[in-house]
């Protein structure tokens, strides 16, 4: 029997609106991994919330007033894309660093050893453990996808620059996709500016997206030079954040 059956819309929602206990979440996760259909309804569930989210979000404003909420919406997803970098950042950059300063001695962080040089001002010489996040878009708005891939950005030049060893992975699906889509894309230049400069950086499709186009519009979707595909955009979320990867939603 479809696992589906067993889950009524009123869990899903809770299920998506994270009111679960994380017993029920884990078995929500366990059954979207083995159900292509679950999969798709707790995807157009999340696309269902987000639609309405907005809209409450943005109700309609007088002619007058329209402009400067414009820019407080724009200042807003800034703010928010940057202070949820900042988090993560934070919280790696805290903890190594209290380590480096409490010993001496090599520490195990997950499978990475940390060290400390003979000789503490020489930066270079610290080997930190690998830095792994994962950015999640699925919307269209060519201004949010713009501050996203901004934001995107700056994380690589600071890993880069901080000289630590990271990977940035960019899972799109849902109305997202147009940013790697050849025939939608507004980026696509940026896009491959990016792979060429950044080879810690990777782009990822959603195939459950990239079917749902083809069956329901007729459209056959042609990607960006660079960008893999992936099964399940919903599931390649939950397998990176099983694996300890650091989750960002744009």
């Amino acid at each position: 029997m479809n696992e589906e059956k067993h889950f009524s819309d009123e869990f899903l929602n809770a299920f998506v609106d994270d009111q679960l206990a994380a017993e029920e979440k884990g078995r929500v996760y366990l059954e979207i991994g083995r159900d292509e259909t679950l999969n798709r309804r707790v995807c157009e569930l999340r696309k269902l919330r987000d639609l309405v989210q907005l809209a409450y979000r943005n109700p309609p404003a007088p002619p007058v007033r329209q402009r400067a909420g414009a820019r407080a919406r724009r200042f807003n997803l800034r703010f928010g894309i940057a202070a949820s970098l900042l988090l993560v950042l934070g919280a790696l950059i805290g903890a190594q660093f209290e380590l480096l300063l409490t010993t001496h001695a090599p520490v195990t962080v997950g499978a990475a050893p940390l060290t400390m040089s003979p000789h503490p001002a020489d930066r270079s010489a610290y080997r930190i453990p690998s830095n792994k996040v994962l950015i999640h878009i699925a919307r269209d708005d060519t201004l949010q996808l713009g501050e996203a891939l901004d934001e995107v950005e700056s994380l690589l030049r600071y890993y880069r620059d901080s000289r630590q060893n990271a990977r940035v992975e960019v899972v799109i699906n849902g109305k997202g996709l147009e940013l790697v889509r050849v025939d939608t894309s507004a980026f696509a230049d940026r896009i491959q500016q990016l792979q060429r400069e950044f080879d810690n950086l990777t782009f990822a499709a959603c195939q459950n997206t990239i079917d749902r186009l083809k069956r329901e519009q007729g459209i056959l979707v042609r990607l960006l030079p660079g960008v893999v595909v992936i099964d399940s955009g919903m599931a390649e979320l939950m397998r990176r954040q099983n694996q300890g990867w650091s989750y960002i939603q744009v």
